[in-house]
């Protein structure tokens, strides 16, 4: 197997158009990653199968984990998350189309090529990084991926762990934001407003991270490098180019829902951290979604929002290395809910 992968190169996008402003975006990653008191490494990785070149960024040793991220976000969104995580070998993509990765040439028309390329860039990666079998992290749109992955190739992976609500399960509704972005002249008409400071607080506060903000626990280097992202990258107008219709003005596009005869073929032990706060779906929507999955257990995160390891990266880190350390895979009958006082139902 030949590895398709330049380690530490300083990175060059291959596009006719550059960045608005990529040196600006790396020195906003930087402060990010200084402030938490790690360095991650970077590699380029090629993957042959999707033919584009994605970036990917590591930090710690021990096990392969690898971090896929939600919609049009990139890797660095984990920096909270992989810093405490040092006891593990921390893989953190960037989509391609998002962060620093290259964008995909053609739009997914239809749930079912994207469902065939979910199941190949997990894949994809593994293969072109030499890792034969990995742990997955992974949340909303990159949940959806890694729960295909897992159905379709589950000699690859050892242990999910899913942080919040992912695409594919049923939904309460969205935030009017993302509405928009259901209407295509819409969503383009947002790509023209210059991100700001303001914008994603509001962002961020729409997918209940009110409770974090106001009591300090997100900090300014991660807003400073999210509105970097939104600004100096072209992640969000990729993935209105090239993504499918998953949200409509009214809501969920229902053929991206997962089936349950999908759900019900996988094996992997899959833990679920879901924010009792999470706007697209809460408590009531969480234990119906993993009834169909034969292996999982799932946590109610009291006050949590959408993104549970912004509100306590400490908690949730604890969480996953305690998960993805437990070498026992036998079955479970029953799902286990785990709830703030400790009490299991």
């Amino acid at each position: 197997m030949s590895r398709a992968i330049v380690r530490n190169a300083p990175y060059t996008r291959r596009r006719e158009e550059p960045a608005v402003n990529e040196q600006r975006y790396r020195e906003s990653e930087r402060r990010l990653w200084r402030s938490l008191g790690v360095t991650p490494t970077e590699q380029l990785v090629r993957l042959p199968r999707i033919g584009v070149t994605v970036r990917v960024q590591e930090l710690g040793q021990g096990p392969a984990v690898v971090f896929v991220h939600g919609g049009s976000n990139s890797g660095t969104s984990w920096a909270q998350l992989a810093a405490q995580l040092s006891g593990f070998r921390c893989v953190m993509l960037d989509r391609p189309g998002c962060g620093l990765s290259d964008p995909l040439d053609a739009r997914f028309d239809d749930v079912k090529a994207l469902g065939t390329f979910a199941e190949a860039l997990i894949v994809d990666v593994l293969d072109a990084m030499q890792i034969n079998k990995a742990h997955l992290v992974a949340t909303s749109f990159g949940g959806y991926m890694v729960l295909r992955t897992a159905a379709a190739h589950p000699e690859r992976i050892g242990r999910m762990v899913q942080l919040g609500w992912t695409i594919g399960a049923p939904t309460a509704g969205f935030p009017l934001i993302m509405r928009i972005t259901g209407v295509p002249a819409l969503a383009w008409l947002m790509t023209a407003v210059p991100p700001n400071e303001r914008m994603v607080r509001m962002m961020f506060r729409s997918i209940g991270l009110r409770q974090a903000l106001d009591a300090g626990r997100i900090s300014q280097e991660l807003i400073d490098a999210y509105v970097a992202l939104l600004r100096d990258t072209d992640t969000m107008r990729n993935e209105i180019k090239t993504g499918p219709r998953i949200i409509k003005l009214w809501g969920m596009n229902n053929s991206v829902l997962l089936p349950k005869t999908l759900l019900t073929t996988i094996r992997t032990p899959v833990y679920f951290l879901w924010g009792q706060e999470d706007p697209f779906g809460g408590e009531d929507i969480a234990r119906e979604f993993v009834k169909a999955l034969p292996n999982c257990e799932l946590e109610i995160m009291p006050g949590a929002g959408h993104a549970v390891w912004l509100d306590d990266p400490v908690q949730v880190a604890n969480t996953i290395a305690r998960w993805l350390s437990d070498t026992t895979d036998a079955m479970r009958t029953e799902h286990r809910e785990v709830f703030a006082e400790g009490t299991e139902v």
